[in-house]
């Protein structure tokens, strides 16, 4: 049990093993546009505002942990 609360909160993480926001909002936004994606599919109105600011902060999201991730491994700080 203990292996698959650690593997789970493995996604949380940054590469020092500190927990990281923006991942957490990041899977946030991705499950409202799995909503959305549902709902419109369902035959429901979506404002596009709203789709557009959850693409946006995915993006932004998606951006912020890639450039963490190569500062941390491809740059060595002295």
């Amino acid at each position: 049990m203990k292996t698959a609360i650690k593997w789970f909160a493995g996604f949380f993480e940054d590469q020092k093993g500190s927990a990281s926001s923006k991942r957490g909002v990041l899977y946030i936004c991705m499950f409202f546009f799995y909503m959305l994606v549902k709902g419109s599919l369902e035959g429901k109105v979506i404002d596009s505002q709203v789709l557009y600011m959850v693409t946006g902060i995915i993006l932004f999201c998606i951006g912020a942990v890639a450039s963490e991730f190569f500062n941390g491994t491809l740059i060595k700080k002295e």
